[in-house]
């Protein structure tokens, strides 16, 4: 699951509905709702194929290290598993084609990048449970914190009783080690957050070919560009999750403004009706989808409301505040269908941060009368 699902809307059914009559016209245009990020349909085989690391890297550079961009991930996990013992996460065979993972860290102990871990390392890895009855065993204070306990073990008990009952040690970096990470930090960075279609793979390529700017700078640039091919090739939807993701990339710098104004442009999208795809001579087939408001496609997701109230909170901002700042920046972007107006878009921000439902159809029925009457759509 990406990492914005969390905002699709539950609109397939109806989404269903507008294909089936634009089928039955043979009209080949597919409508999706701007509302979720990704709503294209794809056929995708039950098991997709795995492409194995070492066709991955076929004809990729290493870095200075002489370490490819998996091993790189793998330095970053290895602190978490043990010498022996383990049982890997699924994401090292399907997503980075890697069988033996046991192999790859034993290769980077033996290239320096790792070393086995310390005693206290494996009593800290250990629960306090397990500390306490090992203290309880030998006659010594079971209270106090974590901390405590593990430096009372390694003040009290004697190293070889410690080593015959902490017998799981961990993998550490070694400074080699840490100064890789230091320096590729994008890749667990790209690894979590998985950026529109950004991997560890192609990222590493891109951060290569610009090796005098910040990695964030880069994957900036990248978003920015995708969002103005689908600009230019009329695709809004697919222009809409850009932008949000923009949103979400500056706001991990605790940039809240520039945040704000790129996701006020999202609910601008939002609340347009426009879509990958759209088509003015199709506006009797799209008002089944845009009215009432209970079954409207071109309504906010949960999540996008909640940024607009935690953007309020954080900058402190009374109703009528947000309501100016959010007209302000709303009134930035002018788009070539809109079914609401920019007041109409603030007002529907404010009722469903209220949960003024009541207000909310009744705003709609009035967008309903004004759509159709300017559309002849009876």
């Amino acid at each position: 699951m990406g990492l914005f699902d969390l905002f699709k809307k539950k609109k397939d059914k109806k989404v269903e509905e507008i294909n089936k009559k634009k089928n039955t016209d043979n009209i080949g245009i597919n409508i999706k709702p701007t509302i979720s990020v990704k709503t294209e349909v794809v056929n995708t085989p039950s098991e997709p194929e795995v492409i194995p690391v070492e066709k991955r890297i076929k004809g990729m550079k290493p870095n200075s290290a002489g370490l490819y961009p998996h091993e790189t991930l793998l330095l970053s996990y290895a602190p978490k598993y043990y010498v022996e013992g383990n049982s890997y996460p699924g994401f090292w065979w399907y997503k980075y084609g890697i069988k033996d993972v046991d192999k790859l860290l034993q290769s980077l102990l033996d290239r320096g990048f790792l070393q086995i871990g310390s005693l206290r390392s494996a009593i800290e890895k250990e629960t306090a449970t397990v500390l306490k009855d090992i203290l309880k065993a030998n006659d010594l204070k079971v209270s106090g914190k974590k901390s405590e306990l593990v430096e009372r073990l390694l003040d009290e008990v004697p190293e070889e009783k410690l080593k015959a009952a902490f017998t799981k040690f961990t993998y550490e970096l070694t400074d080699e080690g840490k100064d890789v990470l230091n320096k590729e930090e994008y890749i667990p960075y790209i690894h979590r957050t998985g950026i529109e279609d950004l991997d560890i793979w192609s990222l590493s390529k891109k951060v290569q070919e610009k090796p005098e700017y910040p990695y964030r700078d880069v994957i900036w640039g990248y978003l920015n560009e995708r969002s103005m091919i689908h600009a230019k090739n009329g695709d809004f939807g697919l222009y809409r999750n850009s932008r949000f993701t923009m949103s979400e990339f500056v706001k991990e710098e605790s940039k809240l403004d520039n945040a704000f104004s790129l996701l006020s442009e999202v609910i601008r999208y939002d609340l347009s009706g426009l879509s990958n795809g759209f088509s003015m001579q199709f506006m009797d087939i799209y008002a089944d989808s845009y009215f009432p408001y209970d079954s409207s496609i071109i309504t906010m997701a949960p999540g996008i409301i909640s940024r607009v109230a935690d953007y309020q909170e954080k900058k402190g901002l009374s109703d009528e505040d947000l309501k100016r700042k959010l007209y302000e920046e709303i009134c930035k972007f002018k788009l070539p269908f809109s079914v609401f107006t920019e007041d109409e878009c603030v007002e529907i921000v404010l009722m469903e941060i209220q949960k003024d439902e009541e207000g909310l159809q009744k705003l709609y029925n009035k967008a309903e009368r004004r759509f159709k009457k300017e559309y002849g759509i009876k």
